[in-house]
């Protein structure tokens, strides 16, 4: 049987998965998956109608909608780390909706200026954290860091449980006044731009060198880390660098001490990109 493409088109977006796609394209042609799908079963196209991914299914769906080769291949982990599906942005949609999975895109849709989280919310007025999603793009992508990472998760609960403790003056000159310019009170959007920051601390390579060197101490560690997070928080008093470089020590102890007691085999293994020279890896996976 040979699948022609159903009368009226519909694009598919980047990283959309089957279901998503199939839902959308059916929809604008006035029928159902389970509709399509039948007929196809009944002309010997696909196997049994399922929501497996089998190869016969995506491939009808790539000849249904005339697409490329590549739909539907967007990995579903990369280095042993799930790529989650998420919402995509109603502006780039135009308001149809759907899922996709986008391993190299934090939590900002940089063109429209929205913020992609559970509820989608337009942040013109935050300037910050369209900055903060071009370093997310430009450092932490190339580097493996998916927004659904442990590094990230745990950047964003250390940026958030600063934020959150920090002085009434500096709570009133950060997170209220981003809060006022956002009109909104979601911390994990207010605190985006020292997420990504600490995230980004926390995986180059050169801050891991120096704080994995052999033989440093907690105090040594605790000194790196209160010169490297200086201007992370924007006003802030004393205090909160200190929380942030606590948090960032213990971290970093925390690696140093799995090194200690599972040494690379060789020096050799000790060299940019290995597992000592990506150590965070070995605390965040």
């Amino acid at each position: 049987m040979t699948i022609q493409p159903l009368p009226v088109p519909t694009r598919i977006f980047n990283g959309e998965g089957l279901i998503s796609y199939a839902s959308r394209h059916a929809a604008r042609n006035g029928t159902t998956v389970e509709e399509i799908e039948r007929a196809l079963f009944e002309g010997g196209a696909i196997p049994k109608p399922s929501h497996r991914r089998t190869p016969e299914r995506l491939q009808a769906w790539r000849d249904l909608g005339d697409l490329h080769e590549s739909a539907f291949t967007t990995p579903a982990k990369i280095d042993g780390s799930e790529v989650i599906d998420r919402e995509l942005c109603l502006r780039c949609t135009q308001g149809s909706g759907g899922t996709a999975r986008l391993p190299r895109i934090g939590w900002v849709c940089a063109r429209h200026c929205r913020w992609l989280g559970t509820t989608q919310h337009d942040i013109r007025a935050l300037p910050e954290l369209i900055a903060a999603e071009r370093h997310y793009r430009r450092d932490l992508a190339p580097r493996g860091v998916l927004v659904d990472s442990p590094i990230m998760l745990w950047a964003r609960e250390c940026a958030t449980t600063v934020l959150r403790s920090s002085t009434v003056v500096f709570r009133q000159s950060t997170v209220r006044e981003r809060s006022r310019r956002g009109s909104t009170s979601d911390l994990d959007l207010l605190a985006y731009p020292e997420t990504v920051n600490v995230a980004r601390l926390a995986t180059s390579p050169g801050f891991n060198t120096r704080m994995l060197q052999p033989g440093l101490w907690h105090r040594d560690r605790y000194d790196l880390s209160i010169k490297a997070v200086a201007g992370f928080f924007p006003a802030a008093h004393e205090d909160e660098s200190l929380r942030a470089a606590h948090r960032i020590t213990a971290f970093f102890d925390a690696i140093a001490w799995n090194i200690k007691r599972n040494p690379p085999p060789s020096p050799a293994d000790a060299g940019p990109g290995t597992p000592l020279g990506q150590a965070w890896s070995t605390r965040g996976r």
